[in-house]
This record gives C-alpha cells, structure tokens and sequence, in this order.
C-alpha cells in the first residue's frame, strides 16, 4: 500500500477512537459539577448619578449651569409677501452659490479631446453586447470577450 492510503485509514482509526470516548464521556460522565461559564465582576457600590436639566429659550439652550447661545435669531411669524421673497432671494442664493462651485470645478478640469462622436447609451450598448458588436446602421464594434485572452 501507498503511504496516503496507511495515513488515510490510521487517521480514521484514530477519529474513531477520538469521538467514541468524547461519546463515552458525555453520557456516562459526572454532571452539574463543571465551572460556572459565566464571570462576576466587583463593581463596588453603585454611585448615584444625577441627572443635567437642559432647557431651551430664544436665544439658546442650557445645559446644567453652562449657557450656550445660537447664531439663529428667531422670527415672529412673518408675512406672506416675506416669505416669498425669502424664498426667492434663498433661491437666487443657492444659483449664485452653484455658479461659483461650478466655476471653481472648471478651473481645476484638464481640457480632454472626445474621440467617440457617436457615443453608445447602455441599452444600445447591451444590444451590442448580444449581437456580438453588430449594430444597425453604426460600424461594426471589435467585441473581445475576456475567455480569449485566458
């Protein structure tokens, strides 16, 4: 015999073995005298915690003694004229504010070359995909699965 198939079946033997005396001792084993599983740990005495009252006003919140102030000032309620305008001049806010991030997201592009002036959308793309690169009126793609560079 091979020295596998000796190895194979001593270690078989051996699991054999292994597993009938773990058997042996679970059913005939002493019970209800193992370690408790579970650790207790000393705290020491509880310490009683206080609770912190927080409030809120007009112009801030506090909390316990410490007072902290908001940069938003509250409104009575305004007008419908000024919330139109509010709304208006918040809108031409975020414009203003999307012109110059726009701006900003320029300068910092590379000026690139398109070199596809007949771009694919995905559904076209996906019919390609299935027909193997060919297409109704368009040049024929090279289509190159990856099984064949392997």
């Amino acid at each position: 015999m091979k020295s596998y198939f000796i190895f194979t079946i001593v270690l078989t033997v051996a699991y054999l073995v292994y597993y009938a005396v773990i058997i042996v001792q679970d059913l005939y084993g002493k019970k209800g005298n193992s370690k408790p599983e579970e650790e207790v740990f000393d705290l020491g005495a509880p310490e009683d915690e206080q609770s912190v009252s927080v409030t809120e006003s007009d112009t801030g919140f506090n909390v316990g003694n410490e007072k902290y102030e908001t940069d938003v000032t509250p409104t009575a309620s305004p007008a419908p004229q000024e919330t139109e305008t509010a709304e208006n001049n918040g809108e031409i806010a975020v414009a203003e504010k999307l012109k110059r991030l726009k701006a900003q997201a320029e300068e910092q592009m590379e000026e690139t070359e398109t070199y596809l002036s007949d771009a694919y959308t995905a559904d076209e793309l996906y019919k390609a995909m299935l027909a193997k690169g060919k297409t109704d009126n368009r040049p024929e793609l090279v289509w190159k699965p990856l099984k064949d560079r392997l």
